[in-house]
């Protein structure tokens, strides 16, 4: 196969799951495939883009092309269903309660943490809560310290979060909670607290 550089003539189009494939000729009637997938969002919604184009030996191989095309294809969206099936029915098993601390940590030039409370608990998401914090005794150093959540010390209102699972074969699921461009992780830092630093 090479990459494409003649105009095509004789269009023939397959059209499959969001997909097309076109089967032409050129002017030297060469077999011409060309795979193309429908964009479902942006400025060019509805439109194809063409994904590759090759010239072949003969219709036969370009043949064989076009079904490996898409078996690859109806493969790997029947692959992303029975995953997102799988991530529907694990985030509706979550393991959080009522009580569990959350906390994100973010910063550029330093570590801010931040601590939310579970108020309550959805089937697939959890109402969370801020929460105050505390500085761990003799961890202060220079311009940081190990932090520790305030429970029941509530900051502002109430949010509900939605819950994320991760899923990998042979291993049980590891779940999250979304709060916008961060995610929460369950606080396991017990009295030690953890890390944070800052410039004032």
């Amino acid at each position: 196969m090479e990459a494409l550089t003649a105009p095509q003539i004789g269009i023939k189009t397959v059209n499959f799951d969001g997909y097309k494939i076109e089967f032409s000729d050129d002017t030297k009637n060469r077999p011409i495939g060309r795979l193309f997938k429908l964009l479902s969002n942006g400025k060019n919604k509805g439109k194809y883009k063409q994904l590759n184009g090759f010239y072949f030996a003969n219709k036969e191989r370009r043949e064989e092309w076009a079904k490996e095309q898409m078996e690859r294809i109806k493969g790997r969206i029947k692959d992303a269903n029975k995953e997102r099936e799988e991530k529907k029915e694990a985030t509706g098993k979550h393991t959080f309660k009522v009580g569990d601390i959350l906390y994100q940590s973010w910063g550029y030039d330093q570590t801010n943490i931040d601590f939310f409370q579970v108020v309550s608990i959805l089937p697939k998401s959890v109402v969370i809560r801020g929460i105050g914090q505390k500085v761990v005794n003799g961890s202060e150093g220079f311009m940081c310290e190990n932090v520790m959540p305030d429970k029941d010390n509530f900051i502002g209102e109430e949010r509900t979060r939605p819950v994320k699972v991760w899923l990998r074969e042979g291993t049980q699921p590891t779940y999250s909670v979304s709060n916008g461009r961060h995610s929460l992780r369950l606080y396991n830092g017990g009295e030690k607290g953890i890390y944070q630093s800052h410039y004032a």
